[in-house]
This record gives C-alpha cells, structure tokens and sequence, in this order.
C-alpha cells in the first residue's frame, strides 16, 4: 500500500472536523467511502469541499461532475491532486 501524501494528510484533518461521527483518523484509508463509512451527506460534503478548497487554494466550481461523483477518500484526493497540479 503506497504511503500517504501531504495532501492525503491534510485532507484527513479536514474529514475529521466534518464528520458527526467519533472516527479515528489513524483508520482512514483511501478507501475509506465518504458517504457509507463516514456517514457524510450532502450538507457535510459541501462543508467539506469549502475547506478543502480553502486549505488547497483549489476551486470545484468548474469541477461539479467530478466532486458528485466522489465515492471515497482516494477519490477525493486524487481529485484535490489534479486541480492543485492543474496549470491556473
């Protein structure tokens, strides 16, 4: 299993501020389901990209195809890493 990235790390830190639920960030994985395992609906979700866009100075406007169809972690990640690499 590859180890974290920064980005992976950082956006834990977020997921933790977000979720109503007691959740070891230690257990999250990139698998980890954002909707099933972490319980976060629509609301957290949005609650979510607006920190993330802040945190990572990347913007999912343009992007909403992509962040609906974000089923977990790694996706998120993978995500937040193309927009952050992405030429502006």
């Amino acid at each position: 299993m590859p180890s974290p990235t920064p980005a992976f790390d950082e956006f834990i830190s977020l997921v933790t501020q977000i979720v109503a639920i007691q959740i070891d960030p230690v257990t999250l994985t990139r698998d980890t389901t954002l909707a099933g395992e972490l319980a976060l609906d629509s609301i957290s979700l949005i609650s979510l990209m607006a920190l993330t866009e802040e945190r990572f100075g990347v913007g999912f406007a343009e992007h909403a195809d992509s962040v609906a169809n974000l089923r977990t972690v790694g996706d998120a990640v993978d995500l937040i890493e193309q927009l952050a690499a992405a030429p502006v």
